[in-house]
């Protein structure tokens, strides 16, 4: 797999390659840069592979705070803690985080930054991922990018089943 981090200046974009499984590929034009694949029909756990490694990602508690853990090592790699209207926050051990908030008013364009604020990866329409300048020297933008499709898909997710809810307390 290319590295992710190589992809400045290509369209990138997640496609579900096959309709009956649950899983994702990030793509710059033919080329997978990522894979992720849900591990059970009913969990929210997906398994995540880039060239920068291999990770999984699953909600923990009632809180619905999310854990990544490190494959080859099986360690906590960092948490996330996430937010009112689906923003979240990536902490790791030694202090260093990420920041996902919206950043348009239709709610179809989601970012990560850094702590001091810098925009570096754009998720567009929960499929086009543009990477900002200061990206590419990251060495969690593998990482990033493939929490950015599971932070948009779990607040997707999270928003169907409240529209299924609300009709039916009317």
């Amino acid at each position: 797999m290319k590295s992710i981090n190589e992809c400045l200046d290509q369209e990138l974009r997640w496609v579900h390659p096959q309709l009956r499984r649950r899983a994702y590929e990030l793509r710059a034009y033919d080329e997978v840069l990522a894979r992720i694949s849900y591990t059970g029909a009913l969990s929210s756990q997906v398994r995540a592979e880039t060239a920068a490694g291999l990770w999984t990602f699953g909600r923990t508690g009632l809180r619905k705070a999310i854990t990544i853990q490190a494959l080859d090592a099986h360690t906590e790699l960092a948490s996330i803690k996430r937010g009112m209207n689906g923003q979240a926050t990536l902490l790791f051990p030694g202090g260093r985080e990420y920041r996902w908030q919206c950043s348009s008013f239709w709610h179809d364009v989601w970012l990560w930054s850094n702590s001091e604020g810098t925009p570096l990866l754009h998720l567009k329409r929960g499929a086009q991922v543009q990477l900002e300048a200061a990206a590419p020297d990251l060495p969690e933008l593998a990482l990033l990018a493939t929490l950015a499709w599971y932070l948009h898909k779990q607040h997707e997710e999270e928003a169907a089943s409240v529209a299924a809810i609300v009709p039916t307390m009317g």
